[in-house]
Formats: structure tokens, C-alpha cells, sequence
């Protein structure tokens, strides 16, 4: 994975976060109505020890508000979010046989498109599928960049 500063780092933090909270949802370890900045914090400053603790990411810090803006857009829009993206997908793939990872992927990336637009296109593109390759094989990171350059098309007109 190629994670080279902060923002980058964040948004690995903010999927990992979001993977966390489905499964446990998933798995009924504790029942998550809402996130609220108290966890968000608690779970940000445990991800910062953990990936701080991996060489890549030596003398990277994490983006604090950008990870909480990330984390907290998608905890409050999630299914708003998964019902637009399951317009983007093909009749392989939908959300509920969906890796929790993927997906959360999928939609960190979707409100980067949707609600920080000074971000070029691009950039989100890369950046998400840069995170999805050290998780899945080429056939998941294509259809992330697929899925993301089809999103990035349609907010733009």
C-alpha cells in the first residue's frame, strides 16, 4: 500500500474504523444506533497507536478532523450512501454479500466525491483503490476503480 501522508493515513483509519463498527453490528457485540464523537475518539487515538506502530507509516499522523468528517458522513448517511452506490454496481455484486472493507471503501470514497469536492477526482480514485489493493485481488480493486470512476462521472454533471 502506498501511504505517503497524513490524509492518506486517515482514510485508511476511517475504513478500518467503519469495518469495526459493522462488524460488530453485524455480530451483535454491541448495538450501534449512532456514533458518537466520544468512541470516535476513543477508536481514533487506538487506530493512531496501531498504525503508527506499522515501518509504512512511520512519521505519518493522522488528520484528526478529516478522519472524523470521513468517519462521521458515512455513519450518518450509510444507507442514503449504499442505495446510491448499489446503482453503480452490476448484477454480481451487491451490497449485502458485500465485504464489509469493500464497501466501507465505497463509501468513504463516495462522500470525499459528494461533500469535499476540492479534492480532484483523480486523486480520490487513486487513493481508494491504492487502500482496496492491500486488502482484495485485482478483481475487487477493478471494480472499486470501476465503481469510482462511474460515481465520479455522475457527480459531476
Amino acid at each position: 500500500m502506498s501511504i505517503s501522508n497524513s490524509r492518506s493515513l486517515s482514510r485508511l483509519a476511517a475504513v478500518q474504523t467503519l469495518y469495526q463498527y459493522d462488524f460488530n453490528e453485524k455480530m451483535n457485540l454491541k448495538e450501534l444506533k449512532s456514533i458518537n464523537n466520544m468512541e470516535i475518539s476513543e477508536i481514533y487515538e487506538i487506530i493512531k497507536k496501531f498504525n503508527c506502530g506499522i515501518e509504512e507509516f512511520k512519521g505519518l499522523k493522522l488528520d484528526k478532523d478529516w478522519f472524523l468528517k470521513l468517519v462521521n458522513s458515512v455513519s450518518n448517511n450509510k444507507n442514503n450512501i449504499d442505495s446510491i452506490l448499489e446503482g453503480f454496481f452490476n448484477e454480481e455484486w451487491s451490497i449485502e454479500r458485500m465485504d464489509h472493507t469493500l464497501i466501507n471503501i465505497l463509501r468513504c470514497a463516495y462522500i470525499e466525491f459528494k461533500d469535499f469536492s476540492k479534492t480532484p477526482s483523480k486523486v480520490i480514485i487513486n487513493e481508494y483503490t491504492n487502500i482496496a489493493a492491500s486488502f482484495f485481488n485485482r478483481t475487487e480493486v477493478n471494480f472499486v476503480n470501476g465503481v469510482l470512476d462511474k460515481v465520479s462521472m455522475s457527480l459531476k454533471k
